[in-house]
């Protein structure tokens, strides 16, 4: 008796279940057939002139946009040819830097060439 009730209880919730899923289905069969229906054109759609007006404002945005991009654009290379002087500059600090390292090298250098001469004149005056 217990196993004919588990049984009526099993095949009702696959019932239950089945039905779920196949309502679910049609719904999305139903969304998409009024989906595919298309809509009547408005009669602000059928106005020619209406249709020039927004064609008229199409040209105004576009021409709007690409003196908007031709800004933005000059605005980039304004910023790379800044970036490049900065750069630059950085190259010419380091230039600089470098520059006073060899002039102090060649003072250190010219210094020595002179304790040398004067180390060999004392070497000459010695052996003479």
């Amino acid at each position: 008796m217990i196993y004919l009730v588990g049984q009526i209880f099993l095949i009702i919730w696959v019932a239950a279940f089945i039905g779920l899923i196949l309502g679910w289905w049609s719904r999305g069969l139903t969304e998409t057939a009024q989906e595919t229906v298309l809509p009547m054109p408005s009669d602000t759609e059928l106005d020619p002139f209406g249709a020039r007006t927004r064609l008229e404002q199409c040209h105004r945005d576009n021409a709007s946009l690409r003196r908007e991009l031709h800004d933005v654009q000059q605005q980039l290379v304004q910023w790379k040819q800044a970036d490049e002087l900065a750069q630059r500059g950085d190259v010419l600090e380091q230039l600089q830097q470098n520059e006073a390292r060899i002039n102090a090298l060649m003072d250190d250098l010219q210094e020595r060439d002179d304790t040398i001469a004067i180390l060999k004149q004392e070497l000459d005056r010695l052996r003479s």
